[in-house]
């Protein structure tokens, strides 16, 4: 169903007016507030967001988004039902982009805005590949469709500010120019036949569609540290914001939801092996070069200064 929050709310009255008093009603919006969409039901209590992610049949992570009227025995049954499902849940609060997809725009938005400063796309893709993410930030978007995967920006930008700002005109300009992605057949790569395994090269006429300028200059791991900064400060963020119980769910929904590396354990456990006060260090560098946006947040920087760690040195258990 596209994102229509009058027609959701249309839904949810016709699914009351025709099952039985204990049918949940479970949305899969990726922008939505739940809230919103419980608005006018009769049994606001029984309405909660279910979100998977694409592609469904791959990835492990669903988020469970409880409104502030959802009960606790709606929520107890929505998480029974996603482990059903085989799915792996993590439950988080009803704020604009939930947990996952407020984490991966600014990853995304700096690989768009290093494209326009002259990268290209296959050195930004590679660079994340080796940092150790499945796909690039550029691919990702054109596997998802830059049409779905952009349509969360100015709902983020709206509740959050400029920070979640895409460079300007660009998503614009290429959506106008008919690009989706690999399931038009055209994006920030062109494709051959359909399917998935399908072979794809970038497309030159990407750069002037968006304005490129300049020179690409930066090492893969300088293009790796911009767009992971990014999303490390936004997931601390969500730990402040309660939009996370925890940090072990916010590890969990970025490896799972996102393929962040594994290996690194997630943004929380990243930030506690290089260290608060040195991630501070390397945003402070970053807003000097860049701009504003790479501010690191109140939480990072007072954990810098007092040398403190998300998880514990000796323990599973959370500070």
């Amino acid at each position: 169903m596209f994102e229509n929050l009058e027609l959701k709310q249309q839904m949810v009255a016709e699914v009351e007016q025709n099952s039985a008093a204990h049918t949940i009603f479970a949305s899969n919006t990726s922008s939505l507030p739940i809230g919103d969409i419980a608005a006018h039901a009769t049994r606001p209590e029984q309405v909660i967001g279910l979100h998977f992610f694409s592609p469904v049949e791959k990835m492990p992570l669903v988020e469970i988004i409880p409104h502030a009227g959802t009960s606790a025995q709606t929520i107890a049954t929505t998480v029974k039902l996603a482990k059903k499902q085989g799915k792996t849940p993590i439950v988080v609060r009803d704020k604009a982009g939930f947990y996952v997809n407020r984490i991966l725009a600014p990853y995304i938005n700096e690989a768009i805005r290093m494209l326009t400063e002259g990268e290209r796309v296959e050195h930004i893709d590679a660079a994340l590949v080796k940092f150790g993410f499945p796909v690039g930030p550029i691919q990702l978007l054109d596997e998802v469709g830059i049409d779905t995967g952009t349509k969360i920006i100015p709902v983020l930008e709206a509740a959050y500010g400029e920070r979640f700002s895409a460079p300007a005109n660009v998503v614009s300009s290429i959506l106008n120019d008919d690009r989706k992605g690999r399931k038009n057949g055209r994006g920030f790569y062109l494709y051959g036949q359909k399917g998935r395994k399908s072979k794809k090269q970038v497309d030159p006429a990407i750069y002037p569609l968006i304005g490129a300028q300049g020179q690409g200059r930066l090492s893969a791991p300088q293009v790796a540290e911009r767009c992971v900064m990014l999303m490390l400060n936004e997931a601390v963020r969500c730990v402040d914001e309660q939009v996370i119980r925890s940090v072990r769910d916010g590890d969990i929904g970025a490896v799972f939801g996102i393929g962040f590396p594994p290996f690194l354990g997630g943004p929380f456990r990243y930030i506690d092996s290089l260290g608060a006060g040195e991630v501070v260090a390397i945003m402070q560098r970053l807003a000097t070069q860049y701009g504003s946006r790479f501010t690191p947040c109140e939480r990072l920087v007072e954990m810098g200064a007092r040398g403190e760690s998300f998880w514990k040195t000796t323990a599973t258990d959370l500070q």
